[in-house]
């Protein structure tokens, strides 16, 4: 009898022990702990590509590879760019000259960046890896969860190659151009990726206990800038 507790015991702290945790106040230990894992879950599946959806983050709308998910008073915007990725064409970014935060990223093979500017007292996350770009409007209390649930999703995303050859290549897939722009501070208005304006107008019926007004302030305008 002593033996089995003694076992169930040591079973109990190397478990335990494997068990890694990070430091959630600090926002490059969230990144870089995420990013080394290179996540091979999987729970939503899309046109070309597939990904981890976090627990608590729901998809409100997709429109040609412009995903709207929502979680908790937060709304999150996903660009997957399987064009970038078909051709395996680098991104080139310049740093905001008033970034509160900003890095660059390089795992596993994948690279990518992390800009957040401040705008009055909300912070714009514009977070680009693995051929994916994700954006949110957030309040400088929920950047390190944002930041936890965009290094899942785009760390975890997946391409399949035989689906994207099919409607790539010697075929030229015809992109439509949007342009999107965001309330931020002007000289980075090139580097902000908005959406369809569907978007503004979509309602879900199963989504009425969700805050309106809090997808109202945290949404993304749509006006005119371009987009491939």
């Amino acid at each position: 009898m002593k033996k089995i507790i003694l076992t169930v015991f040591i079973m109990l702290m190397v478990t335990g022990c494997s068990v890694q945790k990070f430091d959630m106040s600090n926002q490059d230990t969230i990144v870089s702990t995420i990013l080394a894992k290179d996540t091979k879950l999987y729970n939503r599946v899309s046109k070309g590509y597939k990904y981890y959806l976090p627990k608590g983050v729901r998809i409100l709308n997709y429109e040609e590879y412009n995903e709207k998910l929502y979680s908790n008073n937060k709304i999150y915007y996903l660009y997957v760019d399987i064009v970038s990725y078909h051709y395996k064409t680098d991104t080139t970014y310049t740093k905001s000259s008033n970034s509160y935060y900003y890095r660059t990223l390089s795992h596993n093979g994948k690279n990518g960046y992390i800009d957040i500017v401040k705008n009055d007292d909300k912070y714009h996350i514009n977070y680009w890896y693995n051929y994916a770009k994700m954006e949110a409007i957030v309040s400088e209390g929920e950047i390190n969860t944002t930041l936890k649930d965009m290094s899942y999703i785009l760390s975890s995303i997946e391409y399949n190659d035989t689906i994207i050859d099919s409607f790539i290549g010697d075929n030229a897939l015809n992109y439509n151009e949007e342009k999107y722009t965001i309330k931020k501070p002007k000289e980075n208005e090139q580097t902000f990726l908005d959406y369809v304006n569907t978007y503004d107008n979509y309602k879900d019926e199963s989504n009425d206990n969700i805050d309106n007004e809090t997808i109202k302030n945290n949404t993304i305008d749509d006006n005119e800038s371009t987009l491939k």
